[in-house]
């Protein structure tokens, strides 16, 4: 037990940046965050809550019995520098009217996992939570070095290049570096540090704390 608690909390919370966590100012294209990450395995992990990309309106939604889709882009990059690990997830619910039941569909770095569950809660909390959710190798996070962790999601994307460019990165495997490029990863600055807001039933663009790995 002693030596998991050690691994949970291998990966440590750096002093405040400039963006501080509890800023939640609507105007800004980018929100401040805290997270938590940890080590597991040969990767860095994040737990983190994304419920704010559903307002009440869409959150009513899932109970229409037309499919609702939440894309997830991920980069670990270091503060101040370029990204070194960028991450994607798709998750997709429908609700059953026959069953009462919600069908969620995961995909990512862990292949794919469908569940169904009876209450819209559970739903949503499927759809939005990151769970110990892998976003980087080790190996390309040096001890004592800062990173934020930048995420971008997307409520019902529009766009069929993107849905396309997800299915593409998808089904391609599981590994969370740069190394495929593509439009959907290839330009950090373009897509999250100076956005230009995607077709999508609501965008919302979130930035970590900044962390490091402790020399053990």
């Amino acid at each position: 037990m002693k030596a998991a608690i050690a691994v949970a909390i291998a990966v440590a919370v750096a002093a405040p940046s400039r963006v501080h966590a509890d800023d939640d100012d609507d105007d800004s294209p980018v929100q401040a965050q805290r997270m938590r990450f940890a080590e597991r395995g040969d990767s860095l992990v994040v737990t983190a809550d994304l419920t704010r990309i559903f307002d009440s309106e869409a959150y009513e939604a899932l109970d229409n019995g037309f499919p609702s889709t939440v894309v997830i882009r991920m980069w670990v990059y270091r503060e101040g520098g370029a990204p070194v690990a960028a991450q994607l997830l798709s998750r997709r619910v429908v609700y059953d009217v026959w069953d009462e039941v919600y069908d969620v569909r995961l995909d990512g770095p862990g292949g794919r996992i469908s569940k169904k569950v009876k209450f819209r809660a559970e739903a949503l909390k499927l759809l939005t939570n990151l769970d110990g959710v892998p976003i980087a190798r080790k190996s390309v996070i040096p001890y004592q070095d800062h990173f934020v962790l930048a995420i971008e999601a997307e409520l019902n994307p529009i766009s069929a290049e993107t849905m396309a460019e997800v299915r593409r990165w998808l089904f391609q495997g599981t590994g969370s570096g740069l190394d495929r490029g593509g439009s959907l990863f290839g330009s950090f600055v373009s897509v999250f540090v100076n956005p230009q807001f995607a077709a999508a039933d609501r965008v919302i663009r979130v930035q970590s704390q900044p962390f490091f790995r402790p020399r053990p």
